[in-house]
């Protein structure tokens, strides 16, 4: 029922706010944190935006990580939780309901659309990605610090 009607009103038009439940885009999203939703033509869509898109099961909102065309399919979409190491199922256009815009945390808006926020995004993602390198070269040195070197 949700995703019949918010779809409807999407493509007539309509923002949407609603409080999705779950852990996948933590920490961009918390779970029962509201967002808004905002129509949005596939065309104009970017890396790091975060789209809300129809599936069999129900809506699911993620990241987009890439996009993609076929010359047989169209435009389509590679989406990914930001908490999420694998990427989703290809994401056709025509599943594509809107776009997230905002999420609001202790009585704020928060911007979830722009390239600032792109920027932002890509910056905590590196530094995520600095921080794992750095505690998975700790522990090797712990690791390897413990053990007698050959030859001595």
């Amino acid at each position: 029922m949700f995703q019949e009607m918010s779809g409807e009103l999407l493509r007539l038009g309509y923002r949407i706010r609603f409080r999705p439940g779950g852990h996948s885009m933590q920490p961009t999203i918390r779970d029962g944190e509201a967002v808004t939703v905002a129509p949005v033509n596939p065309r104009t869509v970017k890396r790091g935006d975060i789209l809300l898109y129809s599936t069999g099961a129900g809506v699911i909102a993620h990241r987009v990580v890439a996009v993609s065309r076929d010359a047989a399919a169209g435009r389509y979409f590679l989406l990914r939780g930001d908490s999420s190491s694998t990427t989703d199922k290809p994401v056709a256009a025509h599943q594509v309901l809107g776009r997230i815009v905002y999420v609001e945390r202790e009585g704020r808006r928060i911007s979830l659309a722009g390239r600032s926020v792109r920027i932002r995004h890509g910056a905590t993602l590196l530094a995520a990605r600095i921080r794992r390198r750095l505690a998975q070269a700790s522990r090797l040195c712990e690791i390897t610090a413990g053990k007698p070197r050959a030859g001595i």
